[in-house]
């Protein structure tokens, strides 16, 4: 069996060392706790950074062909806006320098910075025509900001031009709505990752987003960030609860179609069997992608809970591989 994984990090100098040296003279901040795990000499940055042996030698190990690589969260996210896109330039020269060198083993998805949303649809444009890039990956918020808010449209515009798929990736809520989850460090994976994506994908589909782009393909890590398991409930409170007049733009579609049509989910950290049959029931095996979030979570572990899920053949197929060759443009194996 192939297996893609589709959701698999990496960082480069010039974007971790100003995360850490923040993270050791700030104030306690969400964005940056986690990359303590990730301190200089830590297993965990030695493999962020590594774009070759390292990498290659666990997914022969564990049986992983295709690697779809990323920068890690909060990406250029975080710096300011000449800052950020010029480190999005550098990080996606980096990765499109170690794909050339291992075309069959690692593909990507492009960074950009929202900072800047008319430089980031040009280097969309350059990594989808000009590097090989699958896609795109953005870190959820931006300061506060979503992707919704048409000051971004130009983002959206390019990744529907270029065929590019959007990438959605989690980080820690946004200031707007962090207070009540620092209380008991809910901030983090635990929850506050999925509930602050979640809201921005469903922004994303309440504002009309999907109307005025219709072909824009959307994905969601994590199991989805939670957000099929709500369709009825999503669809009814949608069509009871109207709006004031001007607040919320009437939609072509409910919801759920959106979700059905314009979204695709991978199992990162989620390779866990009663998660994924829901999946399967509530949007089709054929929106589903492997995905391990290397290496954040363990990659051995990963590919065991996917094999032990009991699923027929063609099922896991689509999910290990051929989804991800269609939804992504990732080459069949010869």
């Amino acid at each position: 069996m192939r297996r893609i994984a589709t959701e698999e990090a990496f960082v480069i100098p010039e974007v971790i060392q100003p995360m850490l040296e923040r993270f050791a003279r700030a104030p306690y901040d969400p964005d940056l706790f986690f990359w303590s795990k990730a301190a200089d000499g830590s297993p965990l940055q030695r493999r962020l950074l590594d774009l070759g042996d390292e990498r290659l030698a666990i997914m022969d190990e564990t049986g992983i062909d295709v690697q779809l690589i990323s920068l890690a969260s909060t990406g250029v996210q975080m710096f300011d806006a000449d800052t950020g896109t010029a480190l999005a330039t550098l990080a996606n020269d980096v990765l499109a320098d170690a794909m050339r060198r291992h075309p069959t083993r690692f593909a990507g998805l492009a960074s950009f910075a929202p900072q800047d949303p008319k430089r980031a649809a040009k280097e969309i444009e350059r990594a989808m025509t000009q590097l090989g890039y699958h896609g795109v990956i953005v870190n959820s918020h931006t300061n506060g900001d979503y992707l919704d808010q048409s000051a971004y449209w130009p983002i959206l515009e390019a990744c529907e031009a270029c065929d590019a798929p959007l990438y959605i990736h989690p980080r820690a809520p946004s200031p707007q709505m962090v207070a009540p989850f620092l209380d008991y460090t809910l901030e983090h994976a635990i929850w506050g990752f999925q509930a602050e994506t979640s809201l921005h994908a469903l922004r994303l589909i309440v504002s009309g987003i999907f109307d005025r782009f219709p072909r824009l393909k959307v994905i969601l890590g994590h199991g989805g960030e939670g957000l099929h398991y709500w369709l009825p409930r999503l669809d009814g409170m949608h069509a009871n609860f109207k709006a004031p007049e001007g607040r919320r733009p009437v939609l072509e579609l409910a919801p759920s179609a959106y979700i059905r049509r314009n979204f695709a989910i991978t199992t990162s950290g989620m390779n866990w069997g009663p998660a994924v049959r829901f999946a399967i029931d509530a949007i089709g095996v054929d929106k589903i992608m492997f995905a391990i979030d290397y290496p954040f979570m363990d990659s051995a572990t990963s590919v065991a809970q996917m094999d032990a899920i009991d699923l027929p053949e063609d099922d896991k197929a689509a999910i290990y591989h051929r989804n991800a060759e269609r939804i992504f443009g990732i080459s069949p194996a010869a």
